[in-house]
């Protein structure tokens, strides 16, 4: 006998019978599924206060009227993925507001609420009426080769442009920085020796052709690290724990010019060159012992320019400077900016400068001291009072990683979750200017020290992450020079 099979019609008719089911549960499932990634979420949400109800059982919090936290740190103890992003603040009587980015949910619990609730707000930030804390940063694949970072916290959908002619300055750029807490305090002041008083650059008896223009940079606390393949930098106005503080410091506005008699920082005036590091060293602690000559804080300079322009090509994004001329130009070519970052003038044969740091790269090297390199493995210290060349113990300790054995285009820096604010090129390429860190790196066995930023021919070599590891501490150079600092 024949067995009997389905007609066409009986299996359409099944087909549309599945369908129509599928239809119905289908809108089921998914929202059974999506109230229990919401549930999960507040329960994270929940276990972080839990653990910060054990942080202050642990007695961590004694003799601390308040304390903020960032969630994505190892502060707390928590099972589980710790949030995309978020805050954990602790009032004066124990009370919790938190914040927290899980996935694509925003969810919060203020001081006066019971419970945490899902949010509809993007950035996923606290609100300013609930605790004055701004976090600013940016991220990026470590090993992208693109330039640019991308925007995360309080920084989401701001604007940062800087003066590229003088119809620019005259019209004015969008720089939402230039309103933003540390941006918006650095400025320019003229020091008097004599009398160890200051005068800004927007008060009556300021002039740039003072001998000691100084920019002053304020405190404030920041946070770099690497997690899953990506790199984070942070800056923030409040104590949160976890961050590193950077205290206030002074910079010159202009590079060390003057003689060995009397160094300046001052318009108008050639760089002082063809000297050694440790004679650069000499000149400005004759000037007092809060002053030193550029050190790690250049790297503090590297941060705050990066969570404003969110971009390694420095060079698109302040000028080109002078980078491709025969001559060293004199200071001052800024100075109708002001405050201003960028440049009155395009063309590679004129300055640039970044907030209040004029030619911080292009025209002349200049020395970074308390850095010493032997064989590419670099050594830092933190003491202006202990720099030395040929330094490799004491103050001075060794950094995580070497630096790349060869020269080239930069592709990657190095980072030493014990020295995170330390970032030197560990891999380069023959990429070109236009990706990844977009600047040189020239290397050289043996003891060396550092110069940064590049020179008046260095055309798109230069840029704020230009390193050249040089033997100027034995030999001077013309083409060497310094910038001082001033402690507070």
């Amino acid at each position: 006998m024949k067995k009997k099979g389905f007609t066409l019609i009986e299996l359409l008719a099944v087909i549309v019978i599945l369908a129509i089911i599928a239809l119905i549960a289908t809108p089921m499932i998914m929202g059974v599924i999506e109230k229990a990634r919401k549930e999960a979420a507040i329960q994270s949400v929940n276990g972080l206060l839990e653990a910060g109800e054990q942080y202050q059982v642990e007695g961590m919090l004694e003799g601390k009227p308040s304390n903020v936290i960032d969630l994505t740190s190892d502060t707390l103890s928590i099972k589980g993925s710790k949030p995309e992003s978020g805050l954990l603040v602790i009032d004066n009587n124990g009370d919790m507001s938190i914040i927290a980015k899980y996935g694509k949910y925003c969810i919060e619990k203020k001081y006066e609420d019971e419970e945490p609730k899902i949010i509809d707000r993007n950035p996923c930030v606290m609100e300013e009426d609930e605790v004055d804390v701004k976090i600013y940063g940016v991220k990026r694949e470590i090993n992208s080769s693109s330039t640019e970072w991308e925007r995360i916290d309080n920084s989401v959908g701001l604007e940062a442009n800087a003066i590229k002619s003088q119809r620019e300055l005259e019209t004015g750029v969008e720089n939402d920085f230039d309103d933003i807490y540390p941006w918006s305090d650095i400025y320019t002041y003229s020091w008097n020796k004599a009398t160890g008083k200051e005068t800004r650059w927007d008060e009556d008896g300021f002039a740039y052709t003072d001998d000691y223009i100084f920019t002053k940079i304020p405190e404030f606390y920041y946070r770099r690290y690497q997690e899953n393949g990506y790199e984070y930098i942070l800056i923030s106005n409040k104590n949160i724990d976890g961050y590193t503080k950077s205290d206030e410091f002074s910079i010159g506005r202009y590079t060390m010019s003057g003689d060995e008699n009397a160094v300046h920082s001052k318009s108008g005036e050639q760089p002082l060159a063809n000297k050694k590091i440790n004679e650069f060293r000499e000149y400005a602690k004759a000037l007092g012992n809060e002053f030193s000559q550029l050190d790690y804080h250049y790297f503090i300079i590297q941060l705050l320019y990066l969570v404003e322009y969110a971009d390694y090509d420095s060079q698109a994004k302040l000028g080109k400077g002078n980078t491709n001329n025969t001559t060293i130009i004199t200071s001052g070519g800024c100075n109708e900016l002001g405050m201003k970052s960028g440049t009155l003038n395009n063309d590679w044969h004129h300055s640039m400068i970044y907030r209040g740091m004029e030619d911080i790269y292009g025209n002349i090297y200049q020395f970074v001291d308390g850095i010493n390199i032997k064989d590419y493995q670099v050594y830092v210290c933190y003491d202006p009072n202990q720099y030395a060349v040929a330094a490799y113990d004491g103050c001075y300790q060794s950094i995580g990683y070497k630096n790349s054995t060869v020269a080239g285009w930069v592709t990657k820096l190095g980072y030493d979750s014990n020295n995170p604010l330390i970032s030197f090129p560990t891999e380069v390429g023959e990429s070109d200017s236009t990706s990844y860190i977009t600047d040189r790196y020239m290397k050289n066995s043996g003891n060396r020290i550092v110069v940064v930023g590049g020179i008046r021919y260095s055309n798109t070599s230069a840029g704020l992450w230009c390193w050249y590891v040089s033997s100027a501490w034995q030999e001077p150079s013309y083409d060497h020079s310094a910038r001082l600092i001033k402690y507070k």
